[in-house]
């Protein structure tokens, strides 16, 4: 094998600088964040300087090669980035503020033209295309020599659409690739190649006394490396099959190097290194507690775990509520009794997301007419208050108790937050009701769960007023009150509902006032259902750390709760996120949760995909009548392991709790004294899978290669010296010596 040696070159001087200058307010290290890239479009790019650098006020200079032209005004908080033609796949920006400077990876714009035809073989009035891609709006399409065409720019990717011909829905004729909408119906998908035969890939090679190899697939151009958020100089060419890279002399506490590598054809996968006192650290004891990676993520829906005060039980009294939309006694003291009691340790999750705890009205609202019932507020999701807790869920005192019960054991809390809306009975909205969105729109029609079309100013129903966060003030206050919990609570983070629904200035403005007046490290995860590219605009150095993967876990479900036939397109799905978010991305992979179908009971097929899930809820009691329905649900527990990200495990999903969707999917929980064999099977096989996550770094920070082979999922993760291969088979048949719905871990 030839190889060439890549040197970093660190003066000791660079290094006493690093640590005294770069990073004057940051006391500990560990509590490092990278920045993200850039991802540029392939004109002009706008960027805002706050998102790395909260005082802008302070930035000096802002420069990057010839390849990259820069239109920036002293002082100003936004820069225009224009990419010239000869732009490479991955540049490097630098910042200089004060004393300090930082470098941010620039990624080349990978948008393709693409046009979508119908011809017009039915003489259409008029033809539109609806997609993932248009918020699922529809968008019309031009007619020219008998053909109906549609013409945009898409990164790679796969990208569900229909056609709609004079008002009505249609698949595409010449497309043969369809994949349930999950509705009952069928979407066309598009599918646009990575290109990954082409570009240039890094593996880990060995560890040696004073740096370590990496395997390069690929011709590639340049190797970038970066020493946490600074870019270090190398003057070394790599053209050969594997690089040596040298690491400095001497360093303390945490850092990380993060590494690409790039050709004509794309970039390629990025590398992380987490670095400890002087060495790589190969031991996943060895990280820092402040490292999100290492989460794995328990969700909990307060008023349906566990009720541990009865004391505190207020259900609204009326007729017109059913029990199962009726407030069940959960609260934070349940919460407490069984994390002392060693329930979340055993199942070896160490972050604890819980519902909402902001006051919630005490009547009964909204209706559903089969069978006619009204809901309380039991989920928290109508706040009344943004800084008082619900008396249902718990008072000030139980909360700190919990926090600090958890940080005793290592556990971080993420706090469920609401931001977009506020019950109407609310004081904000009598007292200013300007701040709010009009309910109705200029037509005369209710803006109501009009979720794409007018995303920014929709109301989730009558009695919820949405914000308008298009007004500053608004921005001000609102991200006030988030503040106001980190400032009074240890809390870890945030999980912030309808996060596509909320303005960027918002997002923006909470997590700047975090970075400048918390502390400590704080995790902000969002709920964003879209596609790719509307959930990545969310994510960043300047807004959250993540969102959900809704997309990842729809091909799941459609894999591992419906045919093995579908583990190509999982494998697709999971390459997409690698493309979309990074090669060590945060975002949440999760079992399931509060809006959706219950996973094992689509698996089992008590649920079918094709009726409503919420009045399957209604009209039936949902039980698991099929137990090879726990063996499917262990797969997709074992891929949330297997993969980048952060896995997350709705309550319940753990032994496989069944239930329609909502309300049916937020039954009380069930404990260990009334698990079945299966169930209590299912729990140990979950605790199996989690601790296996938090104890090897090839699953923290290894490479990842996924592909599907005879509907055979066969994942790769590698670091060092380390290597895992996980085959699932999720098919109803053996498949290379796997039996029906089964799993394998090898070690290498």
């Amino acid at each position: 094998m030839k190889s060439k040696w890549l040197f970093i070159l660190f003066p000791i001087l660079f290094l006493g600088s690093c640590r005294k200058n770069q990073q004057p307010d940051r006391k500990n290290p560990s509590e490092l964040r990278l920045v993200s890239p850039i991802y540029l479009q392939p004109d002009t790019t706008r960027i805002i300087l706050s998102d790395y650098i909260p005082h802008f006020t302070s930035v000096q200079k802002i420069h990057s090669s010839s390849r990259i032209k820069i239109i920036w005004s002293q002082d100003a908080d936004t820069a225009l980035i224009i990419a010239r033609k000869n732009i490479r796949p991955v540049e490097n920006l630098r910042i200089h503020a004060g004393r300090q400077s930082i470098d941010i990876p620039l990624f080349r714009s990978t948008l393709q033209q693409i046009t979508f035809r119908l011809p017009d073989s039915e003489h259409y009035h008029q033809v539109a295309i609806k997609a993932d891609f248009t918020g699922w709006q529809s968008i019309p399409m031009h007619k020219e020599n008998k053909v109906w065409s549609y013409t945009t720019l898409l990164d790679p990717g796969q990208y569900p659409y229909l056609f709609v011909a004079d008002g009505r829905e249609m698949l595409d004729p010449a497309n043969p690739v369809h994949v349930p909408n999950g509705l009952g119906g069928q979407n066309s998908v598009l599918n646009i190649d990575f290109n990954n035969d082409k570009r240039p890939r890094l593996d880990f090679g060995h560890i040696l006394p004073r740096g370590f190899s990496l395997i390069v697939q690929n011709h590639t151009d340049n190797i970038l490396v970066y020493f946490d958020n600074h870019f270090i100089e190398n003057k070394t060419g790599i053209t050969d099959d594997s690089v040596y890279i040298s690491l400095p002399k001497t360093f303390t506490d945490y850092h990380f190097l993060r590494i690409y590598a790039c050709n004509d054809y794309g970039r390629s996968n990025d590398l992380i290194i987490p670095l400890h006192d002087g060495h790589i650290i190969t031991n996943s004891d060895e990280l820092s507690s402040s490292d999100f990676r290492k989460m794995i993520i328990y969700n909990i829906m307060i008023d349906r775990w566990a009720d541990g005060n009865p004391g505190n039980n207020r259900p609204v009294a009326s007729d017109s509520v059913l029990p199962k939309v009726n407030f069940h006694g959960g609260d934070l003291w349940g919460i407490d009794k069984h994390l002392q009691s060693g329930y979340f340790d055993s199942l070896g999750v160490n972050t604890l997301w819980i519902s909402p705890l902001m006051r919630n009205p005490d009547g009964a609202w909204g209706h559903w007419p089969h069978p006619p019932t009204k809901f309380t507020g039991y989920h928290g999701y109508w706040p009344v208050s943004n800084i008082h807790i619900d008396s249902r869920f718990g008072s000030e005192k139980i909360l700190h108790q919990l926090l600090n019960h958890a940080h005793a054991r290592g556990m971080k809390v993420l706090l469920d937050y609401v931001a977009n809306h506020v019950h109407k009975l609310h004081p904000v909205y009598r007292q200013h009701p300007e701040w709010f969105t009009p309910l109705r729109l200029p037509d005369g029609t209710l803006n109501l769960q009009k979720w794409d079309e007018h995303r920014l100013t929709t109301w989730f129903d009558t009695f919820l007023p949405t914000f308008d966060f298009s007004q500053h003030r608004v921005v001000d206050v609102m991200t006030d009150s988030a503040l106001y919990w980190l400032k009074n609570y240890p809390l870890d983070g945030f999980r912030h509902d309808a996060t596509k629904h909320i303005q960027t200035d918002y997002w923006r403005t909470l997590t700047r006032k975090i970075k400048l007046r918390i502390p400590h490290p704080v995790f902000q995860i969002g709920e964003t259902y879209g596609s790719p590219q509307l959930i990545r605009s969310y994510v960043g150095s300047g807004m959250l750390d993540a969102q959900f993967d809704f997309n990842l876990y729809d091909a799941a479900v459609r894999c591992f709760a419906m045919s093995g036939k579908y583990a190509p397109d999982l494998a697709g799905a999971m390459n997409e996120s690698l493309f979309y978010y990074g090669c060590h991305h945060l975002m949440g992979n999760i079992s399931g949760n509060q809006d959706r179908v219950r996973f094992i009971s689509y698996a089992s097929g008590d649920v079918r995909f094709d009726e409503d899930g919420k009045q399957a809820g209604w009209e039936r009691h949902i039980t698991v009548s099929n137990d090879t329905a726990y063996r499917r649900l262990a797969l997709l527990h074992a891929f949330n392991f297997s993969v980048p990200g952060i896995p997350v495990i709705y309550y319940g999903d753990e032994f496989g709790m069944p239930g329609a969707n909502d309300p049916d999917n937020r039954r009380m929980m069930r404990f260990e004294n009334r698990w079945n064999k299966a169930e209590k099977e299912l729990f140990h096989t979950t605790a199996r899978l989690a601790r296996m996550r938090s104890r090897h770094m090839a699953l923290l920070y290894g490479t990842t290669q996924i592909k599907a082979r005879n509907n055979l999922l066969i994942i790769r993760r590698k670091y060092f010296n380390e290597t895992y291969t996980i085959r699932i088979n999720p098919n109803p048949f053996e498949v290379q010596n796997l039996k029906a719905y089964s799993y394998e871990i090898l070690w290498q």
